[in-house]
């Protein structure tokens, strides 16, 4: 940190994690109070760097909105992404089994890296879930039409939680199925969440930090990129070749 207000709470020369208003591409960037997090001595930058989007998204999620409670099953679409080893991680810190939907077995093999429980291919996953008895919960930032089998891949009482449509078609759904199943659709949108709640995204990073201080939670780094190659790593994000999250080092 290079300068901070008086009575924030913060120092010059405090190691910290924030949101800031404009991107944070560059070497120097302004954030607000509330969207800075104080960072321990033994948590690493770039991991850090993952946190404050996809883990504190789905400590909201998981929590929040999901209800978790440890003994209960996730299916994790997108499992390979950003979300979906955040949520692998988190679900499993919580005391849940989690069933990771993949594309390649070369995806299955890093989900399963990351603690996945479980792996099934995408191709036919309602028929493998079935087989494993079914889910509490389903994590579905992907959408498109895996939507109706996620539905069908629930359990009485269970909840599927929408976080994006990266397949982009925004499904819908026949609200018959939610009450013969006696199931749920929940939206995940913890930004908006957040930013309208003092105290809520610290409320969130206390919560998350210490598992990944000791270890529960380890964000895994596909790579870290220079500042000047920051576009390389914004392109194998649109070409969905990332496994887990790249990282940009402002400064070498």
């Amino acid at each position: 940190m290079r300068e901070a207000p008086a009575g924030s709470g913060f120092a010059p020369g405090d190691r910290v994690a924030a949101f800031s208003t404009v991107g944070g591409f560059a070497e120097l960037a302004v954030a607000p109070v509330a969207q800075t997090l104080p960072m321990p001595d033994d948590v690493g930058f770039a991991a850090a760097a993952c946190v404050p989007m996809n883990y504190l998204t789905m400590w909201f999620g998981l929590t929040t909105r999901g209800g978790l409670r440890a003994g209960e099953t996730v299916l994790v679409h997108g499992a390979a992404g950003g979300i979906g080893t955040a949520t692998i991680q988190l679900a499993g810190a919580l005391g849940a089994r989690t069933i990771a939907v993949v594309s390649t077995q070369e995806k299955a093999e890093f989900v399963r890296s990351v603690g996945a429980d479980v792996v099934v291919l995408a191709e036919g996953f309602r028929n493998a879930v079935a087989e494993l008895g079914g889910v509490d919960m389903v994590v579905d930032p992907v959408g498109g039409d895996r939507f109706t089998d996620s539905l069908r891949c629930l359990n009485p009482l269970g909840r599927l939680l929408v976080l994006g449509f990266t397949a982009g078609d925004i499904p819908t759904v026949k609200v018959n199925r939610l009450l013969l199943g006696n199931i749920d659709v929940r939206g995940v949108g913890w930004g908006a969440f957040a930013r309208d709640r003092d105290g809520f995204l610290r409320e969130c990073w206390d919560a998350v930090v210490p598992l990944l201080a000791d270890g529960r939670v380890d964000p895994p780094i596909a790579g870290v990129f220079p500042l000047d190659a920051a576009g390389d790593a914004v392109a194998l994000l649109e070409e969905r070749t990332v496994l887990g999250k790249a990282v940009i080092e402002v400064r070498s």
